[in-house]
């Protein structure tokens, strides 16, 4: 039986490094949130859900047109964790894993995303956590065995899940991936503008 996992997409920064709503900017003819929300919608979960920040009715809207249930988050100026417990709130109780998603991670394929979840099926156990990692560096999407969910629940501050990953690294199995471009982020603008070179490549 294939296991039953659910997708989180964070999208509820405050973009303080950027200086303003990074998730809305133009990326390959499209908002740079639309292309992980794209890469999210094309591949069947268990439940899914977005949390967002402002402006709330654009990234509402946005998360409409491909059908991703998403929730606003309040407390999102206490850091990414509240996110996280947010999401865990609003997902269905009976799930084996959950993939966590960074909003402006606009790169990240299917063929990654498939290639977590089949790590996590082979090690097969509720336990494990698989992360990304190219050239010795660990990334996001991450993946959390059902087990992890109430220890993310109690998470607090920016830290989201690596704390859990880091205070724990028994458990962590590493996907290595040859594609460093996959995971750049756009937390400065000059990383938005590399991710745009990129995309017009």
């Amino acid at each position: 039986m294939k296991a039953r996992i659910a997708a989180v997409i964070l999208a509820a920064g405050t973009a303080s490094r950027m200086g303003q709503q990074k998730l809305l900017l133009p990326l390959g003819g499209k908002p740079l949130l639309a292309h992980v929300l794209s890469t999210v919608h094309e591949m069947p979960w268990a439940d899914c859900v977005a949390i967002i920040g402002e402006p709330q009715a654009e990234l509402t809207e946005l998360c409409q047109q491909y059908h991703i249930r998403s929730v606003f988050n309040a407390k999102r100026q206490s850091g990414q964790a509240s996110s996280v417990t947010l999401a865990l709130t609003m997902l269905q109780k009976q799930l084996d894993g959950i993939v966590f998603f960074l909003g402006d991670q606009p790169l990240v394929s299917q063929e990654l995303v498939q290639a977590l979840l089949s790590k996590f099926e082979q090690v097969g156990c509720n336990q494990s956590i698989i992360v990304p990692c190219c050239q010795g560096q660990r990334y996001n999407p991450v993946l959390f065995g059902s087990h992890w969910r109430v220890g993310l629940a109690g998470i607090t501050g920016d830290m989201g899940g690596r704390q859990v990953v880091r205070e724990n690294p028994e458990w962590v199995s590493e996907l290595d991936w040859p594609h460093p471009e996959l995971f750049y982020d756009a937390d400065t603008w000059q990383d938005y503008q590399k991710l745009r070179k990129l995309s017009e490549e």
